[in-house]
């Protein structure tokens, strides 16, 4: 399928939903509007320490879509203890800028192969790419320290803001970083189902004591991280605070250069043209060209030249299409960058970031699929253990969830054995059979004679005659008989 409706860059959440995620989308957009108010912001491994604990504020609900309320809008027992909890979970659970996390597993599900999917859907229970494009978040609002997975910054003090992109210095202390953490997650993965490959170690104990990474983890993660790549504030300079640092003004709004590729424009184009966020946007044929030109350059140069190649592009453009004005071409961020400056955001200069930016989700969601396709499509693919050592706190929610859907489930069936009846009730079934006497010869007469009242009285006429014919013959012969 290829709807879109739950998921974008950072802050998402795993998790399916039973009537689709677009379908949940649309029903609870009203809700979190208002239970996420004052939401935080995730920061890069630049940012404060402490800024790194915020809650998860930017999640979607990964539970079905039951809402406990009849198609009549009659609230079952129990409903309104459910919805409650929905309103508390929202709270932590959902956001907007889960919305991208969403489209690019919706865009790999669509070019993935069916071996592929099927793994998938083993590995994680059931779900597909976009249910979990977004639980490596989960994992950082639990586990803060491993936010640092999720970013490349690169360190401008050692080599000149954006340029000789080639010689760039990314900061990667314990050898915890974005890049290294997909090639880490892509070769573990790959020796767990038996291949040999070489691949970066990390210790997680570095990043928060106590992780641990199952198989069906490291799929999760690295469909998130291989998300994260083409955000490409995520791939951003440390003297901006990979954008966190940079002020622009939007429709008389002021925010972050990092807020606006990471939420504002998938907010935006949700509000204000919904037919086309959830009208099946999220297809590989969309980059139909693109795809084959990776898919074939992945086939002849390998995995890790792949990876290389794909950060390149993105810290690219982040510094020819992010860090500048998209229509004066005069720089936003860096040592170019005017002073203290907070720069407008026109309707043209949206319009063509909002075009940039879904290109990137849809290269996003190809690149994911080649990725998915090589890790899963093989024969050792059986071999990767689908149970899940890393516990969040959305997991947490989701299990009060099912508990609390449950009890309303006992509640309702109980209800429900206090009114149906235990015994035949005799007036009802009278009163049914004399309906049956009724009814089922007027049927057949129907079925065989039609609605023509002339048939009717014809056949009426017939009886009759039939019948006085009988009396009259029948009597005399019988008296005649008596007499002899």
């Amino acid at each position: 399928s290829s709807h879109v409706g739950s998921s974008i860059w950072v802050d998402s959440g795993g998790g399916g939903c039973g009537c689709s995620a677009t379908a949940m989308a649309g029903r609870l957009t009203a809700v979190a509007d208002v239970v996420v108010a004052g939401a935080t912001r995730r920061r890069s491994p630049a940012a404060a320490p402490a800024e790194a604990t915020s809650t998860a504020t930017n999640r979607k609900p990964a539970g079905r879509c039951q809402t406990g309320v009849t198609a009549a809008g009659l609230v079952l027992p129990g409903a309104r203890r459910t919805l409650s909890l929905w309103a508390s979970f929202l709270a932590v659970a959902a956001a907007f800028d889960i919305d991208a996390h969403d489209a690019i597993g919706q865009t790999a599900a669509s070019a993935m192969d069916q071996e592929a999917i099927k793994n998938v859907k083993r590995l994680l229970g059931g779900q597909d790419a976009s249910d979990v494009a977004g639980w490596g978040h989960q994992v950082d609002d639990t586990y803060p320290g491993m936010a640092r997975l999720h970013f490349q910054v690169h360190d401008d003090s050692q080599h000149p803001f954006c340029e000789d992109f080639e010689k760039r210095q990314p900061r990667c202390d314990d050898n915890i970083c974005l890049m290294t953490s997909i090639k880490h997650f892509y070769g573990k993965i790959l020796a767990d189902e038996g291949r040999k490959t070489d691949f970066p170690a990390i210790d997680y104990e570095k990043a928060h004591p106590g992780v641990k990474f199952s198989d069906a983890d490291a799929v999760k993660m690295l469909i998130n991280l291989l998300g994260d790549l083409h955000q490409p504030m995520h791939v951003g300079y440390s003297s901006d605070d990979n954008g966190h640092n940079v002020k622009v003004k939007f429709r008389g709004q002021e925010v972050t250069l990092y807020d606006v590729w990471d939420k504002l424009i998938s907010e935006t184009v949700r509000k204000e043209e919904s037919g086309f966020w959830y009208g099946g946007w999220t297809h590989v044929r969309a980059v139909h060209e693109d795809y084959q030109k990776d898919l074939a350059s992945w086939k002849q140069d390998g995995a890790t030249k792949s990876f290389d190649r794909w950060i390149d592009e993105t810290v690219k453009f982040a510094c020819d299409k992010v860090y500048k004005h998209p229509t004066s071409g005069k720089w936003i961020a860096g040592p170019k960058a005017e002073v203290g400056q907070v720069v407008e955001i026109d309707e043209g200069a949206y319009r063509v970031w909002k075009d940039a930016w879904l290109k990137q989700v849809l290269i996003a969601g190809a690149r994911t699929a080649i990725v998915l396709n090589d890790i899963l499509d093989a024969g050792g693919a059986k071999k990767l253990d689908q149970s899940s050592k890393v516990k969040t706190h959305a997991d947490e929610e989701k299990e009060k969830q099912r508990v609390e859907w449950d009890k309303e489930r006992v509640e309702t069936m109980k209800a429900a054995k206090t009114v149906r009846p235990s015994r035949l009730n005799f007036s009802v079934f009278c009163t049914n059979l004399m309906i049956a006497i009724v009814t089922v010869p007027t049927f057949i007469a129907i079925v065989n004679y039609g609605l023509n009242p002339t048939v009717y009285i014809a056949l009426l006429q017939s009886l009759l005659e039939t019948d006085k014919a009988a009396a009259g013959g029948g009597g005399g012969g019988r008296a005649a008989k008596r007499f002899e």
